[in-house]
């Protein structure tokens, strides 16, 4: 069963761009990896920028 985990910025997604993601995500992994697309499992974890930081500042401020 392979697992894909994909942080986005929770300001910088929506319903939509998570469904299609989902979708091609999976059907990449299951024809690489042979799996069965039934298998495969996408977890999405949003993120404030605010949480995310770079180079000595949150992602807010870039």
């Amino acid at each position: 069963m392979p697992l894909v985990e994909i942080y986005l910025w929770k300001e910088t997604s929506d319903e939509f761009k998570k469904e299609k993601l989902i979708k091609e995500v999976s059907k990449c992994v299951s024809e690489i990896t042979g799996a069965p697309l039934e298998a495969v499992e996408i977890l999405i974890t949003e993120i404030p920028k605010a949480n995310w930081g770079k180079g000595g500042a949150p992602a807010s401020k870039w």
